[in-house]
């Protein structure tokens, strides 16, 4: 999976700060290129060349929308490969994708805000 869509309950601006807690609790930093667009990143890209998969950096994409019937959109795209760390940095960037999503799946849901997602 490298990208998934969460369709929550509220507009746009709910989705937002729905996401920015969510990822924020989670040590996630954003460069915001716009209203609606941000990288967030997790962990230090010059410690994950220099110490390989010991060093993790996590960086993903996020786009947030206004979606039908007023729902907003929020969708997560994995950005880094996880590659400077070799094999075992490429699997760990997966896995924690993946576990990503399942968290924030579980958040909305126990938030009661989750409507429906989609993966791609």
């Amino acid at each position: 999976m490298e990208a998934v869509e969460f369709f929550v309950a509220g507009d746009a601006n709910r989705a937002k700060a729905t996401v920015v807690e969510a990822l924020q609790s989670r040590k996630f930093r954003f460069t915001w290129s716009g209203d609606w667009d941000a990288i967030a990143e997790r962990g230090n890209k010059v410690a994950n060349v220099l110490a390989g998969a010991f060093a993790q950096y996590f960086k993903i994409g996020v786009v947030i929308r206004s979606g039908p019937d007023g729902t907003g959109v929020i969708r997560i795209e994995k950005s880094s490969t996880g590659w400077m760390g070799g094999a075992v940095g490429a699997h760990r960037t997966t896995k924690n994708f993946d576990g990503l999503v399942a968290d924030l799946q579980a958040t909305f849901q126990a938030a009661g805000v989750l409507q429906n997602m989609q993966q791609f």
